[in-house]
């Protein structure tokens, strides 16, 4: 199970996505998308999709 933590928010137009130290698990990804659901923090209990740019940029690997 891959699960991700947030180090720079993210906010589109005037929405918050998620904040710094969110944490989310991987669900699926294609070639342009990767689907991910929050498990802690602002974005707990939401299925959010990324680019893989936006994902790089904004979340790091949990490893436990």
């Amino acid at each position: 199970m891959m699960k991700f933590k947030c180090i720079k928010g993210l906010v589109e137009g005037e929405n918050v996505v998620i904040m710094q130290n969110d944490e989310v698990q991987f669900i699926s990804s294609d070639d342009r998308d990767i689907v991910v659901f929050g498990i802690k923090g602002w974005c707990d209990g939401m299925g959010l999709t990324f680019t893989p740019k936006q994902l790089v940029e904004h979340f790091e690997s949990i490893v436990y």
